[in-house]
């Protein structure tokens, strides 16, 4: 059972992680296209180059919960240089537990309340079609306030507690990991 659970979260950071390249190299693409524009055309956009913010944010906040399931995050191994594994896995899960769970429970619930205020602003849709031509195009909810900005700013709001909760499922997979370790069940 631990071990079908630790497989399906991986899984699922590991597409978070993919989708984070993907927004990558969507950014490297969309960049250069505005710089070309821009310079070239002497043609610029503010959609384009508030897609690229969107792109960046989404991609960043994908990429720290894959960060954490690789185990390619930032940490101070200052504590961990010369402790025996013992110790370290101690130390892992007691600061998964005291810094990560609770910092990724927090982000989600006011993350779910900035991405929910972002949608409720403006005009809400009465039917499911009604949602997918106005998403198409006057937009929902919050829209940029620049001339020519992208609508439906939920979206990329939406994507905080999304992140949040992917970085709690990450914490998840490593306890589950690092106790199965210590009973010999890895």
């Amino acid at each position: 059972m631990r071990q079908s659970i630790i497989k399906i979260i991986d899984a699922i950071l590991i597409a978070a992680g993919a989708v984070a390249t993907l927004l990558l190299i969507s950014l490297v693409a969309v960049v250069s296209y505005n710089v070309i524009a821009r310079y070239l055309f002497d043609a610029s956009s503010i959609g384009i180059e508030e897609l690229g913010w969107h792109f960046y944010a989404a991609m960043f906040l994908l990429a720290i919960p894959y960060a954490v399931h690789s185990d390619s995050h930032v940490r101070i191994d200052l504590i961990h240089e010369g402790r025996s594994a013992e110790y370290k896995r101690k130390v892992e899960i007691l600061g998964t537990v005291l810094f990560l769970f609770p910092f990724a429970l927090v982000t989600l619930y006011f993350g779910w309340e900035f991405a929910f205020q972002s949608l409720s602003y403006g005009v809400i849709p009465e039917s499911v079609a009604d949602f997918f031509q106005q998403l198409a195009t006057t937009g929902i909810g919050e829209k940029s306030q620049d001339p020519g900005g992208l609508n439906n700013r939920f979206i990329i709001k939406g994507v905080i507690p999304l992140s949040a909760f992917l970085l709690f499922l990450a914490g998840i997979s490593k306890i589950l990991k690092l106790t199965g370790a210590a009973r010999g069940a890895s």
